[in-house]
């Protein structure tokens, strides 16, 4: 028993010695000039998110911005021993109104700031996507295709050949509807061969049927800024810019223009990414120094 008191003793007494030890450890550190520089300092080099824009159902994504790790950034300092802004660590910070948090509204484009548009190629049933292919990499262009579930069906080799060449595959439902069980199922199809869940449903008008489904299935309706009709090159000439979602139906037409279209988006300066990389809440550039961030 006298053992087993003494024992407790000690054990008490270890831990109070570590609270008292990692107290005044606290303490010094707090009192160290490095450090009340480094807090007085650390809003000047943080950048604040910019949040979604919300317009009645539509959405624009927003982007992440990033705070100084105030932890991480004090024993760098302190390794130099003298206060340098690029010894500094960051961390993300997400903005409050994201696309987490809005799966009820229309995605209608990307933001701005990304200086990026997407090509988007609706795939039904009969449709040949050969020559687009081709013209894509050709150019070295990654684009998304929205896939009908019967192509799918009959057409399970040419569309695992499209993600092999970085392309992204997403869900069309059933020649654009969509229906509880078939969502799932095609999602199911596309995940096990990209091994990404297609996260998007696409539509041209609004539909809160097709909204709230697609809601419900954790997933993001797109409502294209840029739908392009007869007249791909001029639509993409007179209507383009920063942020687009380009929208395309593959005729004859669209494949004599595609090579012009893209040479045309390419010298405006724009940058051409998947849908999911142009719509991703991503960090700002501004942030080039933050060690958790995308």
């Amino acid at each position: 028993m006298k053992n087993i008191i003494q024992y407790i003793g000690i054990a008490i007494l270890i831990v109070f010695s570590f609270f008292y030890t990692e107290k005044t450890v606290t303490t010094i550190k707090n009192k160290d000039p490095l450090m009340i520089e480094l807090e007085n300092k650390k809003d000047e080099y943080s950048v604040s998110a910019i949040d979604a824009k919300i317009i009645d159902t539509m959405i624009i994504p927003g982007m992440k911005g990033c705070k100084v790790d105030v932890e991480g950034s004090y024993y760098n300092l302190k390794r130099l021993g003298e206060f340098n802004s690029n010894m500094l660590k960051y961390t993300s910070v997400k903005p409050k109104e994201n696309l987490d948090k809005n799966y009820d509204k229309y995605i209608i484009s990307g933001n701005k700031i990304k200086n990026t548009v997407s090509l988007i190629f609706k795939v039904k049933e009969k449709t040949d996507i050969t020559t687009v292919i081709s013209i894509l990499d050709e150019k070295k262009i990654k684009a998304s295709f929205f896939i009908d579930g019967k192509y799918l069906e009959d057409n399970i080799n040419q569309v695992n050949e499209l993600i092999k060449k970085g392309h992204e595959v997403l869900n069309y439902g059933y020649d654009n509807e969509y229906n509880k069980d078939l969502i799932v199922w095609q999602n199911n199809v596309i995940e096990r061969l990209n091994y990404n869940n297609p996260k998007f449903c696409y539509v041209e008008k609004e539909d809160t049927n097709i909204l709230n489904l697609c809601s419900n299935n954790k997933m993001m309706t797109i409502l294209p800024n840029l739908i392009v009709s007869n007249n791909p090159l001029i639509d993409i000439k007179t209507n383009v810019s920063k942020g687009s979602l380009i929208s395309f139906n593959i005729n004859d037409t669209l494949i004599n223009e595609l090579s012009l279209i893209i040479n045309y988006i390419v010298q405006k300066g724009y940058n051409i990414d998947v849908v999911s990389k142009h719509l991703e809440e991503s960090t700002l550039s501004v942030c080039k120094k933050c060690n958790t961030c995308d």
